[in-house]
């Protein structure tokens, strides 16, 4: 696959399609909206805390002059494979769905590829970005949803 195709794939872990696919959320309940920021945004933090005490270097390195480049310059874990991973769980979990869940997979599975493939990340950033989206996402949906299934 080419460089431009992945970056298109990569788009799909940033902050731009996370807002975009919440948006038809709000048709369906706020408290679901509500849900789905809290996951993120708990899966930002926990992302660039994790990124800001391991201070991994990436496949290529990158300087880390500033605060955000230290954040930047790591590459464990993929913040856009927690995102992407965060973000569909939720959905899957809140509309529960056979062919929901594995759509969330290919999605998840799609971005962490493009990753990879991209050389920002490693192998073991991706799959350790999607435990950490899911399971945050799984956390904020059953403590803001207690007795769900």
């Amino acid at each position: 696959m080419n460089e431009r195709n992945l970056n298109r794939i990569t788009f799909m872990g940033t902050p731009p399609f996370y807002f975009l696919l919440s948006l038809p959320l709000l048709l369906f309940s706020t408290r679901i909206f509500l849900v789905y920021y809290v996951s993120i945004l708990a899966t930002e933090i926990v992302c660039a805390v994790i990124k800001l005490l391991t201070r991994t270097d990436r496949p290529t390195p990158r300087k880390r002059v500033t605060l955000y480049d230290a954040y930047d310059a790591s590459t464990f874990p993929s913040a856009h494979t927690a995102r992407i991973a965060s973000n569909t769980s939720i959905i899957a979990l809140c509309f529960w769905s056979l062919p929901l869940a594995a759509f969330a997979l290919v999605l998840t599975l799609a971005v962490a590829y493009s990753r990879v493939g991209l050389k920002h990340h490693f192998l073991v950033d991706v799959l350790v970005g999607a435990v950490v989206g899911v399971a945050i996402s799984a956390l904020t949906f059953f403590w803001l949803f207690p007795g769900s299934p």
